[in-house]
């Protein structure tokens, strides 16, 4: 049996991370996946691209906010988001990333894929179609048939949403892992999917466990950056 850790939307959040790699320590994983934004709303984001940076069975791919803190190292302007708390988030970010993790987001693609076990897998932030692009389990399943219908992958696994849900639409498969980091629905606990893999046989187990989220606080608290987070994340809420 082969056995994925799939994490996603971790957001600088290493409380978490290291939260679930005590939760899973039991395990052995023949690959571990992040669909993408490793960076922004928390204050540990080299700590977090460190901890993939040392793991080999690691595959990993750019989100939004890991490709903006990319272009503001570049000098490009950045469009959004609008909003002055959440924009001095990916300021204080680029100014304090080192620079072996920037070298690493460089290398990184924005979509991936590989073949465990004679399964092809395809590594999302967005969709196949669009990397920006979000689905929820609310999204019309016409949208998912379309996508199943052009791709060459048995296993969508995708991020951006901070959604955990698993689908299977047409024969291929649809894993969202939900946020390590930063979930929305008002459960604040981190949020990460295990995929086995056995014979052909595809089996999704979607997880939350707490976190030391005071940690997470202290840390914006030290770095004096919006009060507003901390609600965020003691409630498990979006901030708009």
């Amino acid at each position: 049996m082969k056995k994925i850790l799939v994490l996603g939307d971790i957001h600088a959040n290493y409380p978490a991370l290291k939260a679930i790699q005590s939760y899973v320590r039991a395990y052995r994983f023949d690959r571990i996946i992040n669909t993408g934004d490793f960076t922004v709303y928390s204050t540990f984001p080299n700590e977090t691209i460190q901890w993939f940076r040392k793991r080999k069975k690691s595959v990993c791919i750019l989100g939004n906010t890991d490709r903006r803190i990319l272009r503001i190292l570049k000098g490009k302007k950045l469009k959004r988001p609008k909003k002055e708390e959440k924009r001095v988030m990916y300021f204080w970010t680029s100014e304090n990333l080192l620079p072996e993790n920037v070298k690493y987001l460089k290398s990184l693609p924005r979509q991936a894929d590989f073949t465990i076990d004679n399964i092809h897998v395809g590594l999302f932030h967005g969709t196949l179609d669009d990397k920006d692009e979000i689905l929820f389990p609310s999204t019309p399943e016409t949208r998912f048939r379309e996508l199943a219908k052009s791709s060459r992958y048995q296993v969508h696994i995708m991020g951006h949403s901070h959604t955990p849900y698993y689908k299977i639409i047409d024969g291929v498969h649809f894993i969202n892992p939900g946020s390590a980091g930063r979930m929305f629905d008002g459960d604040p606990r981190a949020s990460f999917a295990i995929l086995k893999i056995f014979s052909g046989k595809i089996a999704v187990e979607h997880l939350r466990i707490p976190y030391p989220v005071e940690e997470v606080i202290t840390g914006l608290k030290k770095s004096r950056l919006p009060d507003v987070y901390a609600k965020m994340y003691r409630t498990g809420k979006k901030l708009n």
